[in-house]
């Protein structure tokens, strides 16, 4: 249910912000907001408490937020203060991040690696990636020390394993079957 509802509304978001030609403007203020619930747990209850009256819960939308948001983004925030959908924000958030990167050709990628890539070996990966996909790469790296070397890539849902740990783990599975 809760990734219907993130779906639906992150939809109406979506169609707004193509209309109103605003997709990196909400992409932006919904980022913001979500990240300033994620610091403020407290505030964020306060956003999605049934116990506070919608009304007054409005109110508070306003003073936080009045003049940092567009009208755009602060309807939203009513809507779904309205709907009582406002414990569904990350969900929705994580939707409309979706749709805005697939609509701008961007492909969430990761990197595990046993210690830090640097910039030049990011910037590298990356081009690679990009002309492996066809797509713009946004890459993270994740540091992990059982990966022991090598890497292992997440692009979409695709997964490379170039670590030492999986050529280790076959070579023990041949080493067992060799044995047996």
């Amino acid at each position: 249910m809760a990734k219907l509802v993130a779906h639906v509304y992150s939809d109406a978001l979506f169609e707004a912000a193509i209309e109103e030609n605003k997709v990196d403007l909400l992409f932006e203020e919904l980022g913001q907001i979500t990240d300033l619930f994620t610091t403020h747990p407290e505030f964020f209850e306060l956003f999605k408490t049934p116990k506070i009256n919608i009304e007054e819960k409005k109110k508070s939308i306003e003073e936080v937020f009045s003049g940092k948001i567009s009208d755009e983004m602060m309807n939203f925030l009513k809507v779904i203060l309205d709907k009582r959908r406002s414990s569904a924000i990350f969900g929705i958030k994580n939707e409309f991040d979706k749709k805005v990167y697939a609509h701008k050709g961007i492909e969430k990628a990761t990197v595990e690696s046993a210690v830090a890539l640097d910039e030049a070996e990011m910037k590298g990966l990356e081009a690679k990636l990009a002309e492996m996909t066809g797509k713009q790469i946004e890459l993270k790296n994740i540091i992990n020390t059982d990966v022991i070397g090598g890497l292992l890539l997440r692009v979409g849902d695709k997964v490379v394993d170039g670590s030492i740990r999986r050529r280790l783990n076959d070579m023990r599975d041949n080493l067992a079957q060799i044995i047996v």
